[in-house]
Formats: C-alpha cells, sequence, structure tokens
C-alpha cells in the first residue's frame, strides 16, 4: 500500500516508479573516506553541483522545484549566453530570481545585475528575491550580517548575501550605469530594451574581469599547462563556469524587431555544431578567437510542455480561443510572429515610431507631459469607466503631420486608489475626469476636444460647463457651434470647442478608422520614439515616492506612464479587426476587438479605450488639415474719388471676360 502510494504521490516528477530507476552515481550514499571524515564540505560539495540543485533549494530556501525548472537552472549554470524564451505565466522573473540568489550564495563574491527598460521591469525580478530572502530562515542565519539582505534605493534594489551581491537597476539611457562591473548579467524583457544600450553599454559590464590581474595570472597558467599537456576537458569546463556570464530572457516578440534577431543569430551559431567553414560563412570572415558554439544556449518552453497544473488550462484555451493567433503564439507559444492580424499590422504602426533609424520626420520627438505653448493639440476622449477605461489621447499639430505625444488611462477603481492616497479632492469620478481635462488644457493648449456621446460623454460634458467647479481663469467648455445645426447651447458663453462624436454612426466609424490607416501609411500620424533615452529622461524627472509606489497603479501621472501607456496604445491597435455585420445591400463594417469568454460563462472583448481616444482624435484632425480654406472676397469700386486714381483692372472674373472689357475683343461694345 505503501508502494503505491508513493507512485501515486511521485506522478507529478513524469518520472513513473522511482523504486525502479537505477542511479549510478549519488554522491549522497556513494561517499568516501574523506567526505565521511568531512561532512561539512561533503554537504557543500553536493550543494554546489547543479544535478542536486532541487535539494539545495529544499534544503537552503525551502522551494520546493519541478524538474523542468532544475533544467532550466543546470543550464543557466553550464552556459555563459543563455536565451531563455517561455510562455507568460511560466515564471521566467522567479526562475532568474531564484538563479541570482543561488549562484549569490554558492559562488562567493559573485555580482549580479539585473537590468530592464523600465525601473518596474528589473524589480520584478528584485521582488521575488525579496521573498525568497524572507521565505527561507536558513539563509537568513546564514547570511547575518548588518549589510546582507535587501535593500531599496531611489535608483537601485540590492540584494547582498556576505561577498556577493545582485543588483536590479533602471537601464535609462545607459548614462548612469556606465562603468558597473558584474560577473553575470540578467536582461529581462528583452523585447523592450534598446539593442544598441545594451551592446554598448550592458554588455560591457562583464567585459572586464572583476580582478584583472587575477584573470591574467590564469590565462598564463592556463597556456603553461596546455603546452605542457596537463589542460584537459573538466578544467575548461571549471574556467568555463567560473567565467562572466550574459542572460536574455522574455516574451516572444515580432520577426521584425531585435529580440528575433538576436534568437536567429543565437540559432544560427548552436546549428553549426561546432563547423569552422559553417562558423566562417556565419561570420562572413575568420571565426573570432576563444569562440565556442557550446557557450551559446536558447531555453524555448511553451505552454504546451509546461507540466499540467502550472497554469489554468481553462485560461489558455480561453486565449487560443479567442486571440489572434500571432499574438497567443508569442505570449503562450513562446513563438517569433511575423506581423499581427488586425487592421492595423504591427509592422505598420512601428514604420510610424520615430527613432534614428527611422527618421519619418525632421526631428526625433519623445513622450511628453507640458506642451509647447506655440503648438496646437487636439484631444481624444473615450469616457468609459466600468468595463474599460476612461482614456485620453492627445495629438500635437504639425503642417505635414500629426504626433501622438500624450496617453492616460482611468477607471473607477484607480479613481478609488487616488482618493485613498489623497491624491484627488473630488467625489465624483467624472467630476474627476472633467478635471484631468482642464490641468491639461494649462499645460497642452486646446484646439479641439472629441469625445464619444455615449458611456459618460453627457456626464463628462456637463462637468466641463458646470460654474461651481471652474477655478479661477477658467471658462466653461460648450459644444461646438455648427451653423447648420443650431443648438441651444451656441450662445452660452465659454470655449465652444467640444465635438460629441456618435460611434454609432457606421459611416463616420468607417471614414475614421480607414483615414487612421491612410495617415499611418502615408506617415501623417507618428509615435514617439520608444527606447531607454526617453525612459531614462522620464526617470530622472521622478522621485522617490513614485519609485517605491506599487507600479501596478498609475497614481501619479508620471511620465514613464504616459511612455508605457503609448505603447498599450500600439498593442490594443494590434487587436482590432475588421468584420461585416452581414451581407448584400445592408452589409456593414466593424471595428472591434476579439470577442472573449469572461468569469461565469459571460461574453466580453478585450480593451479598446485608447484606440478609441486616438480615433476620434485623429479624425478631427483630419478633418481641421483638410478643411478649405475661407474665400478671401475684394470689396470692387468706391467714389468718384478713388475711381480716378485707381489703376489697373475693375473687374475680377473668367480670363475671357476680362479681357474683352479691356478691348481685346471685337464685341467689345456688346458689354458696356
Amino acid at each position: 500500500m505503501n508502494t503505491k502510494k508513493n507512485l501515486y504521490d511521485d506522478a507529478w516528477l513524469g518520472l513513473g516508479d522511482l523504486s525502479k530507476i537505477e542511479i549510478s552515481e549519488n554522491l549522497m550514499i556513494n561517499r568516501n573516506r574523506q567526505d565521511i571524515e568531512k561532512p561539512d564540505a561533503h554537504l557543500l560539495r553536493i550543494l554546489k553541483n547543479p544535478k542536486y540543485f532541487a535539494a539545495t533549494a529544499k534544503l537552503l530556501l525551502g522551494i520546493e522545484l519541478h524538474p523542468i525548472q532544475v533544467a532550466v537552472l543546470q543550464e543557466f549554470w553550464d552556459r555563459p549566453f543563455p536565451m531563455f524564451i517561455a510562455s507568460r505565466g511560466f515564471g521566467k522573473s522567479f526562475t532568474l530570481a531564484l538563479y541570482a540568489v543561488m549562484k549569490a550564495v554558492l559562488v562567493p563574491g559573485t555580482k549580479i545585475v539585473i537590468v530592464g527598460a523600465a525601473f518596474r521591469q528589473s524589480k520584478v525580478i528584485f521582488e521575488y528575491m525579496e521573498t525568497i530572502w524572507r521565505s527561507a530562515p536558513i539563509l537568513r542565519s546564514i547570511f547575518s550580517g548588518n549589510d546582507d539582505g535587501p535593500r531599496r534605493d531611489v535608483d537601485r534594489c540590492t540584494l547582498r548575501l556576505g561577498d556577493s551581491w545582485a543588483m536590479a537597476i533602471p537601464m535609462g539611457d545607459g548614462s548612469k550605469i556606465r562603468g558597473l562591473r558584474a560577473h553575470i548579467i540578467i536582461a529581462d524583457e528583452f523585447a523592450s530594451i534598446s539593442p544598441d544600450i545594451y551592446e554598448t553599454v550592458v554588455a560591457g559590464f562583464a567585459a572586464v574581469s572583476a580582478s584583472p590581474i587575477q584573470n591574467v595570472k590564469l590565462q598564463a597558467k592556463k597556456k603553461a599547462m596546455k603546452e605542457a599537456g596537463l589542460w584537459n576537458e573538466e578544467l575548461e569546463q571549471l574556467e568555463k563556469k567560473s567565467g562572466n556570464q550574459a542572460i536574455i530572457s522574455g516574451t516572444a516578440d515580432y520577426a521584425f524587431k531585435h529580440f528575433a534577431q538576436y534568437w536567429n543569430r543565437y540559432k544560427q551559431i548552436i546549428n553549426t555544431k561546432g563547423d569552422k567553414h559553417a562558423l566562417a560563412e556565419l561570420f562572413g570572415g575568420e571565426v573570432p578567437e576563444n569562440f565556442n558554439w557550446k557557450d551559446y544556449s536558447i531555453i524555448r518552453i511553451p505552454y504546451e510542455l509546461i507540466p499540467k497544473g502550472f497554469m489554468d488550462d481553462r485560461q489558455i484555451a480561453r486565449a487560443r480561443a479567442t486571440i489572434h493567433s500571432g499574438i497567443y503564439n508569442m505570449e503562450y507559444a513562446a513563438c517569433f510572429t511575423a506581423d499581427s492580424n488586425g487592421f492595423f499590422k504591427r509592422s505598420l504602426i512601428e514604420s510610424c515610431v520615430v527613432s534614428d533609424d527611422n527618421p519619418v520626420c525632421e526631428e526625433i520627438f519623445d513622450a511628453k507631459v507640458n506642451g509647447n505653448p506655440d503648438k496646437k493639440y487636439i484631444y481624444g476622449i473615450d469616457p468609459a469607466s466600468e468595463q474599460d477605461n476612461f482614456s485620453i489621447v492627445i495629438l500635437e499639430m504639425h503642417p505635414t503631420h500629426n504626433r501622438v505625444v500624450y496617453c492616460w488611462t482611468t477607471n473607477r477603481s484607480n479613481f478609488k486608489e487616488r482618493q485613498k492616497a489623497g491624491l484627488s479632492e473630488e467625489h465624483d469620478f467624472y467630476k474627476f475626469c472633467a478635471r484631468k481635462i482642464r490641468d491639461l488644457m494649462k499645460v497642452f493648449p486646446c484646439e479641439r476636444i472629441g469625445m464619444d456621446a455615449q458611456g459618460g460623454g453627457i456626464a463628462v460634458e456637463e462637468a466641463l460647463h458646470d460654474p461651481i467647479k471652474l477655478q479661477p481663469g477658467e471658462k466653461p467648455i460648450w459644444p461646438i457651434i455648427d451653423y447648420d445645426k443650431p443648438k441651444d447651447t451656441d450662445d452660452q458663453a465659454g470655449l465652444h470647442i467640444l465635438e460629441l462624436v456618435q460611434f454609432a454612426k457606421a459611416d463616420w466609424t468607417a471614414q475614421a478608422n480607414h483615414g487612421l490607416r491612410k495617415d499611418m501609411e502615408d506617415k501623417a500620424l507618428l509615435f514617439p520614439r520608444y527606447d531607454q533615452l526617453s525612459l531614462g529622461l522620464s526617470l530622472s524627472q521622478e522621485g522617490q515616492d513614485i519609485l517605491e509606489a506599487d507600479m501596478s497603479e498609475n497614481l501619479y501621472d508620471n511620465l514613464s506612464d504616459c511612455i508605457m501607456e503609448i505603447e498599450e496604445l500600439k498593442n490594443e491597435l494590434t487587436t482590432i479587426v475588421m468584420t461585416q455585420t452581414s451581407t448584400g445591400q445592408n452589409a456593414r463594417d466593424r471595428w472591434d476587438t476579439p470577442e472573449v469568454k469572461l468569469p461565469e460563462g459571460k461574453k466580453g472583448r478585450l480593451r479598446k479605450d485608447r484606440y478609441s481616444s486616438l480615433l476620434i482624435a485623429n479624425m478631427i484632425a483630419r478633418q481641421i488639415n483638410r478643411a478649405l480654406p475661407d474665400l478671401d472676397y475684394n470689396m470692387i469700386g468706391g467714389n468718384l474719388r478713388t475711381l480716378k486714381k485707381q489703376e489697373g483692372d475693375m473687374y475680377k472674373g473668367p480670363d475671357w471676360f476680362t479681357s474683352s472689357v479691356n478691348g481685346d475683343d471685337p464685341f467689345l461694345g456688346l458689354y458696356r
């Protein structure tokens, strides 16, 4: 009975009946005399052996690992340049945090730098490390010094374990972290990291040995031992494990972006299997000295290879049935996708993002939280609050194009968090949103406000001209004046700059969507650059309170949040699909996100609030840019005194008539 119970209890390992497995090498059983005399050294040798990392994590950290996690840790331990791509939800950040802690513990003096595009990305791994520290009493008893343990600073988070440390930092533009030295670099969410800054700054962390003189001695010793024939494969492996390391990790991205290029390069190197001719062809010439193809590794774990029970299968099935295959392949299948399948292709969106490599306008511009007083701005607003977000997108108008420079979202839950934090004095959600619009108008000179009339649009409209909520110097905001459609509000004093949009009108929706895509194709609508320089500039403007706050709630409306909101706007655009609601003469095009199943079997859709705001703002900008100029009426005539002094033609009209009046036509008398 006990045998069957053990068999059932051990089924999660996927190894069958463990009693039938013969283990030829077991350091815990096969001990020599030296191991018996020095049990502490014997135990340490076992804990440092990658084959026994499951026991190491269980004993030191109190963490039980699955064999697939142990295999990933072993690969990290043995390869200088591993690449880790896994399904969302597998726990990449936790695995990287666990590896960093074990490396710092088992290899004294190890220096580890964890980088992400924004501070919040690198902090995710650090927070897992912090959790491991707090849940491991044995680890804390070993490292009980005053300097040991986690510490959070304004620009970095550090975990010290004796002579070792692991530091999580924001990459920014690279200027503030240049000069750091580390044995191990962990670059998480690599798709969001600028490859130029990674190669020029981050990779340089591990390019120099932490102890150059000691390394010179070791290299000389290696050369002498090789000449004497004493250097062997075992010593080669030991040297490899003691060298520096760079780990690239993240969720798969689009095939035309840099993460896929790194993956393809790694894959080509591995496929050569060390063949000198293939390597020479790959490098376009001579193979670099000391290059070893075995240093490179790709760990790819799609959802299908994750053990059952590790993730919620129903949620995965829902995702596979409802979202685009391209998004599913990136998020869960760990595959690089050629392009998105929606109405707005991801490649088209990225072609509208300004950068040094994509000079689509006269200057590189960034997202901003303060506008230019000499420019005009268009506001697009989706006033949702329950299922979707209340969203604002601001376009900056230029003679040849328009720029997306600002994006902001909130909802009722976020509004309540702001109230708890004392960041809002309003008690009504729509009045809070109206105040946000007015505050933005102080820094972004507003030319026109476009807003969906449904989903709370009327409530926001009323709040915008509520005299009780006006601050000194502010004017009521009213709907625009349309002389073809008079309204009761036309004679009200204030700013007539609010245009209410009816999304239910199929003609307007079709024109707006096709116009938005046409403007992207013509590069008449541009997105700000998204790289470490813009994030670095935003991080330098944010204080300690913001860095220490919960980054899941955008309470402070800072520049880094604005940058990430614009990234979410681009992601929403890729999910928009065009369908037809019927066939025949009554066929009607519809733009929406894919349908999803919500809890309790309810149907719903992915969020599209940022997209809707952009659609409104861009449509209004198109109407303003394409408006016909006012006619210039020239008055002709005057009194006797002025007419005698007037020279030139006294008639404006067609050339044939003007020439006749001037005496060039034989029928001149007919016109007099």
